[in-house]
């Protein structure tokens, strides 16, 4: 796919977000200032400053692209980031959902051998194979941790919770267009039925 394809194809994506910022009061008239100095909404600026950022969909130059690529660098979590299995699993090319999942699927393997343990006269002919699916499961587990280094032993259970917010903030970042729809929808059958 050419370049000129794939943007068309990331243009179609485009549509609002909703991300919640922590700032002071000073630093939103701050914001609104410089802004509006500029003739920019503060969406427009968040706009060009992460499509620079990430390289986007749309982008000011490769020297905005490599100046704020520093400033995120300069950042403490961009120069120390934590040795988290997320951040492994990001940074060898894993989709943490697909680890997510592969524990899923063994958790529910576990609970039917357990169920079947205590019915088996339901076992069918799959029943056998359980065991052996958990066993290529752990092991795409254990390849997906390979080279993972963490500086202390991991509480995988944190490890896990970390991965598990990444997707939940992740999928509400990429649905925020469609809850802010349906709100709105929801508000304007609310104001119908008040003005009934």
């Amino acid at each position: 796919m050419s370049y000129g394809e794939q943007q068309k194809k990331e243009i179609e994506t485009i549509r609002e977000r909703n991300i919640t910022v922590k700032l002071s009061d000073a630093d939103c008239d701050r914001l609104a200032r410089i802004c509006g100095e500029y003739g920019l909404t503060v969406g427009e600026m968040i706009e060009n400053f992460v499509g620079d950022l990430v390289g986007g969909t749309y982008s000011n130059g490769s020297d905005e692209r490599m100046y704020a690529k520093q400033w995120f660098e300069r950042c403490w979590f961009g120069m120390f980031p934590e040795p988290t299995l997320l951040n492994h699993l990001i940074c060898w090319g894993y989709d943490p959902e697909d680890y997510l999942d592969t524990l899923d699927n063994i958790e529910t393997a576990v609970k039917e051998k357990e169920y079947l343990a205590e019915h088996p006269e339901e076992a069918d002919e799959e029943a056998q194979y359980l065991d052996d699916d958990i066993a290529v499961w752990e092991e795409e587990l254990k390849d997906m941790r390979a080279d993972w280094k963490p500086e202390h032993e991991p509480d995988m259970d944190k490890e896990i919770e970390i991965i598990k917010k990444w997707v939940v903030d992740k999928n509400n970042l990429l649905d925020s267009f469609l809850c802010s729809n349906q709100n709105e929808n929801q508000n304007e059958n609310v104001n119908q039925e008040l003005e009934r």
